[in-house]
């Protein structure tokens, strides 16, 4: 335990600031495909999970994904259609989450399902960060990212100290409703704290500050949604990690589910305020 954690610390101590660096410092317009990188090994993960072994079949399910994704970018009007689309389809996703185990012959025995998931998993992600990055900036894109790592902190040490009434025992039994208020909590402080730094009492979007409140107790609440989702995977494919290269974290889509979510739900709020 103690040599997994370590590991897990020595991990996010050398890429955290490695990442960081990268969304202040790559242009604009070429951090969305830095970003292409973790779609890629995220779709290589998740082709394992939905029991596609084939190596060639699983590099062309990943190149499939990535190519989508870029054409999809260069259509005006297919951003916005995606955006909805994400939205409702992950609201399908909690019925799948909550009805768990019983309606699993719906949404993983087919193959045509688990492919179109791996498909909405992570193109329409890729599209809302690149565009939040492109055009909000990347103080935003770094907002997001924090409110998803809050949201997951303080749902862990809220939920060890605190939790006793188990959100989901069958997909992820760790994981307790008094985390999840935990962590939407630690979320929240994160707007707060990022309204009182980056924004003044003149700006037009503080006279919508309990918007963007509501908006982060939504996407809050979004990410551990997409967390449960790729448990879902997990668990039927009886599979603990989608992969191992990041030593004490698992693999790529183990770092990404909640922002598999998260992502689609701050774009399409941060457009509507």
């Amino acid at each position: 335990m103690k040599s997994s954690l370590v590991k897990r610390i020595v991990t996010a101590v050398i890429l955290a600031p490695i990442f960081i660096w990268s969304i202040f410092n790559i242009p604009k317009e070429y951090f969305s495909y830095f970003l292409l990188l973790f779609v890629a090994l995220g779709c290589w993960e998740f082709s394992r999970l939905i029991n596609i072994r084939n190596l060639i079949l699983r590099a062309t399910y990943s190149l499939f994904v990535v190519a989508l994704s870029v054409y999809l970018s260069d259509l005006t009007l297919a951003f916005s259609l995606v955006l909805y689309l994400s939205v409702v389809w992950w609201l399908v996703n909690l019925f799948w989450v909550i009805s768990y185990p019983q309606k699993t012959k719906l949404w993983f025995d087919p193959l045509p399902a688990r492919i179109v998931s791996g498909i909405m998993l992570l193109v329409p992600m890729w599209l809302s960060l690149s565009y939040l990055h492109l055009n909000y900036g990347p103080a935003w894109f770094l907002l997001l990212i924090l409110i998803v790592w809050a949201a997951d902190s303080g749902a862990y040490f809220v939920g060890r100290s605190l939790g006793r009434n188990k959100l989901s025992p069958f997909v992820s039994p760790k994981k307790t409703i008094e985390g999840v208020i935990g962590g939407a909590t630690f979320s929240i402080l994160m707007m707060v704290g990022f309204f009182a730094l980056y924004v003044n009492d003149q700006d037009p979007m503080y006279e919508n500050y309990l918007g963007y409140l509501i908006l982060t107790l939504v996407v809050a609440c979004a990410s551990v949604l997409g967390d449960l989702y790729e448990s879902l995977f997990k668990r039927v494919s009886g599979i603990k990690d989608s992969g191992q290269i990041l030593p004490g974290h698992g693999g790529i889509l183990d770092r990404i589910d909640s922002l598999t979510a998260a992502a689609p739900f701050f774009v399409l709020g941060l457009e509507l305020l």
